[in-house]
């Protein structure tokens, strides 16, 4: 393994040192302050200068992140806001919605479409923006870390639950791993249906990056074969949806379907900052998450841009229904999603 600029192997490191924890690890804590007190959180140490913060209380997202000390995650401003304070009505997510490197959508509901958020065919459940997903903490927490003669792999595990009596009931078993000297992180998903009846399967990876990766020195890339505007809004700006701008008060967002080959296995987009040389990238398989979102906000103390693979386009799903798109999941049978976040510091 590759260690501050040196290939190590166990015995060597264990020549320098009693505890490998010392070089990367795991480390579960709980915050204690305002809004966020009560939550759960794993602290995650690389090795190689890229470490975060994963939210057990909160669908084990992904909340702070640095490289280096540089900051990659965009954050909202209302913290990691503890389950209890959730607001499911309306747009009322967006009170606790922290942004960080990854906030899950979905897994029933992913999106919001006016006038279409009250599910009809599912006991006129009110659905709101985004899903329960990411207010839903995880539990069978887990820490692996696994010593082999040239590798050290950490591995976190957790599952949660979207059940309702006499509804829908899914469960999502998250994987998060790393290993020592990587500059990544790989999350795999397993979402079973453990009950009677087929249920609405829905699942966003909102990967929200902000400043300074994002800039106006930035720009994303894309594997999309056609962008395609969401609304007359995101119209205007179709021709430089790839470039960053400066703040902007008052900016309204852009959000633009980057439509993928399908018949692809890999692909991969990113956003880069040109003067730093410094982005991340996120690695998918379309066959698995076939949508790909892109949300460009660019407004005065709201900068960040959302990269969001899914195997829906966040419309909600009630919009998703009635297009023909929305994927419901068997009883007994489990979908399972891969997704690589990645430190780049070569423009792609």
């Amino acid at each position: 393994m590759q260690l501050f600029g040196q290939s190590h192997n166990r015995r060597s490191l264990e020549s320098y040192m009693s505890d490998l924890r010392q070089v990367a690890d795991i480390r579960l804590v709980t915050l204690d302050d305002g809004q966020e007190r009560g939550v759960r959180a794993a602290e995650v140490r690389t090795g190689s200068g890229f470490d975060f913060t994963v939210l057990l209380d909160r669908a084990m997202d992904i909340g702070t992140a640095t490289y280096q000390g540089i900051p990659l995650a965009w954050q909202s401003g209302t913290g990691a806001v503890h389950p209890h304070r959730y607001e499911p009505e309306d747009l009322g997510w967006l009170r606790s919605f922290h942004g960080g490197l990854l906030a899950l959508c979905g897994i029933t509901n992913a999106g919001f479409t006016p006038g279409k958020m009250i599910d009809t065919e599912y006991r006129n459940e009110a659905l709101g923006l985004h899903g329960r997903a990411g207010n839903i903490p995880a539990y069978d927490i887990r820490i692996e870390r696994l010593v082999s003669d040239n590798d050290f792999v950490l591995r976190l595990h957790g599952s949660l639950d979207e059940v309702s009596l006499f509804g829908y009931k899914l469960r999502l078993d998250r994987t998060i791993e790393v290993r020592a000297g990587e500059a990544k992180l790989s999350i795999t998903d397993r979402v079973r249906n453990f009950g009677g009846t087929p249920a609405p399967l829905m699942v966003l990876y909102h990967c929200n990056f902000g400043y300074p990766v994002v800039s106006p020195d930035s720009t994303m890339t894309s594997p999309a074969v056609q962008v395609v505007p969401r609304d007359d809004i995101a119209a205007v700006g179709l021709d430089s949806w790839q470039q960053m701008i400066e703040p902007v008060p008052g900016f309204a967002e852009q959000v633009y379907w980057h439509h993928l080959d399908k018949s692809a296995t890999q692909a991969s987009a990113a956003v880069f900052n040109h003067r730093l040389n410094i982005g991340m990238a996120l690695d998918f398989n379309p066959q698995e998450l076939n949508n790909l979102t892109e949300w460009k906000q660019m407004g005065f103390g709201d900068y960040t841009l959302g990269i969001e693979p899914g195997n829906c386009s966040p419309v909600g799903r009630v919009a998703a229904r009635e297009n023909g798109t929305l994927r419901m999941l068997p009883p007994g049978e489990t979908d399972t999603f891969h997704l690589t976040m990645r430190i780049i510091q070569e423009a792609p």
